[in-house]
């Protein structure tokens, strides 16, 4: 029988760096980010079956829903030349990004394709960060821009411990008879002891320069990146095939997980008692006093109750008005102070609610009660002439 020989690697010349980490040093971080990656994979899971649970987040009538958030954000994001034409796929939009945050949420959480996973969070992250947060005042209470960020280390160094990506690489190595790819760390020192290229004048005979950690090729071994080979080897296929068997998997488990959370999200729903759904007519009536302009009939305000309407002055934003008693109205511009989700009224609690984050704001003058938001609502004042409620910006 003819032996097995291994393929040799093609290999190219480190290239020193006077600034940079040492070979492949993005490895060694894994174990330090593992709380990190913790976090951001719960995060996203839990993000994405909160949206499935909840049919009112793709309800194009609900004032928590994905089509009140981006109708709202048409006014003010920096994508408001691409927002208006989403609206009418608002519902899609939804399930594409709840099955996106559960994608990148099992893809950090068991390590898999993790820098692709990453990507995908990144993305998902600086997109609510342009549609939501952009004007949030100053820039790092924005939490979007912050989970952004956190997702830069993962795209950088992947998820090579405790993952399905370091059983894949492990595996593929192994199946193909090469050398235990884990990464390890060792001091210079020991490397140059073993090391057959350095000298007693501490140079190196392979690169002919100075032996220090920066452009070792002991160090970059056969680690080289698959973009210096001629063409990807046995190993590189092997664990393309590993690592694509196990996306189908989890891609299979993942789609069947959110429609069981739908399902039962959808049975176990009970219809909302937040705002009584009352909607007055869109933006001034056509009638304007020095008291500000009509947006609709005070009968349409419920006493106890509230109604929305929109905040006559072109800018397209929520407004609620509230009659607390009998004769008394109060008016606010509805757009959460956070992240600019319209509040609606609790009546059980007496209290605004922001349906996307928790903010709560009391009704009586729109000031926090509950965070994250810092900022009260702003407060219009409101008369009542001939049954016509007026509003003044």
């Amino acid at each position: 029988m003819a032996q097995r020989t291994r393929s040799v690697r093609p290999q190219t010349a480190p290239r020193p760096l006077v600034v940079g980490p040492p070979p492949r040093g993005w490895a060694l971080a894994g174990w330090a980010l593992l709380p990190l990656r913790l976090f951001l994979g719960v995060t996203f899971t839990f993000a994405a079956l909160q949206k499935m649970a909840n049919p009112a987040f793709f309800d194009k009538n609900s004032a928590g829903g994905i089509y009140a958030q981006m109708l709202h954000a048409d006014g003010h994001s920096p994508l408001t030349f691409l927002l208006g034409h989403l609206l009418q796929f608002s519902t899609p939009l939804g399930w594409l990004m709840a099955f996106g945050e559960l994608a990148v949420g099992l893809g950090l959480l068991i390590g898999l394709w993790g820098r692709i996973a990453a990507l995908g969070g990144a993305v998902i992250a600086f997109s609510l960060f342009l549609v939501i947060s952009f004007h949030t005042n100053p820039y790092y209470l924005g939490s979007d821009l912050i989970y952004c960020m956190a997702f830069v280390p993962f795209i950088i160094g992947g998820t090579p411990v405790l993952s399905v990506d370091a059983w894949v690489t492990a595996r593929a190595a192994a199946k193909e008879k090469a050398e235990d790819p884990t990464v390890v760390a060792v001091t210079f020192g020991t490397v140059r002891s073993v090391c057959g290229n350095a000298t007693a004048r501490n140079m190196c005979k392979a690169t002919s320069a100075t032996c220090t950690p920066k452009g070792c090729p002991f160090l970059v071994a056969d680690h080289a990146s698959i973009i210096a080979r001629r063409t990807p080897n046995a190993e590189d296929r092997r664990k393309v095939v590993l690592g694509g068997s196990a996306a189908a998997a989890a891609a299979a488990a993942a789609v069947v997980t959110g429609v069981a959370t739908a399902t039962i999200g959808k049975s176990n729903a009970a219809p909302t008692s937040t705002t009584t759904p009352v909607t007055l007519p869109s933006g001034n009536t056509g009638t304007t006093t020095p008291n500000g302009a009509a947006i609709g009939a005070a009968a349409s305000v419920p006493v106890g109750g509230s109604a929305t309407f929109t905040v006559p002055d072109g800018s397209g934003a929520p407004g609620i008005v509230l009659q607390p008693t009998a004769g008394k109205f109060v008016a606010f511009n509805a757009a959460c102070t956070h992240q600019g989700c319209p509040v609606s009224y609790a009546q059980g609690q007496d209290l605004l609610v922001c349906p996307c984050h928790g903010s709560q704001f009391n009704p009586a003058n729109g000031s926090v009660e509950v965070g994250p938001a810092v900022a009260g609502l702003t407060e219009y004042t409101v008369t009542v002439e001939n049954g016509q409620i007026y509003v003044k910006v």
